[in-house]
């Protein structure tokens, strides 16, 4: 019969490989775990500190103790799986302990009141995506965000951070007046887009109170294929990370320099654009088809073709010799997080292990946190 802490492990898709590497344990001892071999304390504790996750959520029985209940922001996502899901409890956990150690908020953050409520178009989205663009970086509305993930975890009332071992692809959510946006390591063009579509929910749905949103690969980025709230985020997303002004002054600079073909858009200037602002191919094209540069649907049938001859259109641009995309720069603890992470350590009213506990975040990234304000 599988234990709990396998049928666990399972769902998150942990291998005995992916086990062994990250923890001190065997590779027979691990392949017992994931067959359903009862674990002993310490190998528990091991497992939650390799896989960055809460003791809590393999415990068996009992319900875990907090100051702050967030179970009816919750009970809507649990209804909606027939089985039970990992990720749900990781993140009420981690959101949980942000508002025990988080200043209190009376209200939602104050940039949030700068974006009004709009119909769900595509000219809409652009609007909100240029309002958003002040508010991230007043000076510079019009270029690449990289960098997108910090900009947004230095907002007011905004913690960004990652969601290792999910099947989830983003989560947005907000709870006691903070907004929270989580998101799975990935291919960085998919995270970037990712992190502009959940800051787009919390743009849009915001008025709407407390919410949250648990969302697969296929809710995101499909442009048209979802709902309409979806595809909406999607458009704010593409116009927040491929604004028309700066695309419009980055075609002149290749036309100038690059050799960029006046006269036509090929594979090779879409493969440019999209490593010049961080995002994939498929977003590139599409945002150039909403503008009217190049004709629908060319973007699915370059992509298909740089697919079927290329593998990718990522192995199409490194044999063109595209220089690669900047660097993505997602923070291990959002900044506001680390401030009060770090005053409730230094006051002792909570220790390392609650806190690696509770966040996922190893002694290391606190140590170093630690080390960045001595």
């Amino acid at each position: 019969m599988s234990s709990r802490l396998a049928e666990r492990l399972k769902s998150l898709g942990i291998s005995t490989e992916s086990l062994v590497s990250k923890t001190t344990l065997s590779r027979q001892r691990a392949s017992e775990i994931i067959g359903g071999s009862k674990a002993n304390v310490s190998e528990i504790r091991d497992i939650c500190s390799g896989l960055r996750l809460p003791v809590q959520i393999f415990a068996e029985g009992g319900e875990r103790k907090s100051k702050i209940n967030l179970a009816p922001l919750f009970r809507e996502v649990r209804s909606a799986s027939n089985e039970y899901d990992i990720t749900v409890e990781r993140i009420s956990i981690f959101v949980e302990a942000c508002l025990e150690i988080l200043p209190r908020r009376n209200s939602l953050p104050d940039w949030l009141d700068q974006f009004p409520s709009e119909n769900k178009t595509y000219a809409a989205a652009d609007r909100l995506s240029k309002v958003a663009r002040f508010v991230i970086d007043p000076e510079d509305p019009n270029g690449p965000l990289p960098d997108l993930g910090l900009r947004l975890g230095n907002l007011e009332g905004l913690i960004v951070s990652k969601l290792p071992h999910s099947r989830y692809e983003g989560i947005s959510l907000i709870a006691g007046n903070y907004c929270f946006i989580f998101v799975s390591p990935r291919f960085p063009a998919r995270m970037l887009f990712t992190l502009g579509h959940e800051f787009g929910h919390l743009i849009s749905d915001h008025t709407d109170g407390g919410f949250v949103r648990f969302e697969k690969a296929k809710q995101i980025g499909s442009f048209g294929e979802s709902s309409k709230v979806e595809s909406f985020v999607d458009a704010f997303a593409s116009c927040l990370l491929i604004p028309d002004t700066g695309l419009g002054k980055f075609l002149v600079f290749a036309r100038e320099h690059l050799e960029l073909d006046t006269d036509r858009i090929t594979d090779r200037d879409i493969l440019l654009i999209s490593r010049f602002f961080g995002v994939s191919f498929d977003v590139a094209g599409l945002r150039l088809e909403h503008l009217g540069l190049i004709p629908h649907g060319l973007t699915y049938s370059l992509g298909d073709y740089l697919r079927k001859e290329f593998k990718s259109p990522e192995k199409r641009a490194d044999m063109l010799g595209i220089s690669p995309r900047e660097k993505i720069n997602f923070p291990n603890i959002s900044p506001q997080l680390s401030v009060s992470l770090l005053a409730a350590l230094r006051s002792g009213d909570v220790s390392i292990g609650w806190a690696s506990n509770s966040f996922g975040f190893s002694i290391g990234e606190i140590f170093a946190e630690q080390a960045k304000v001595q």
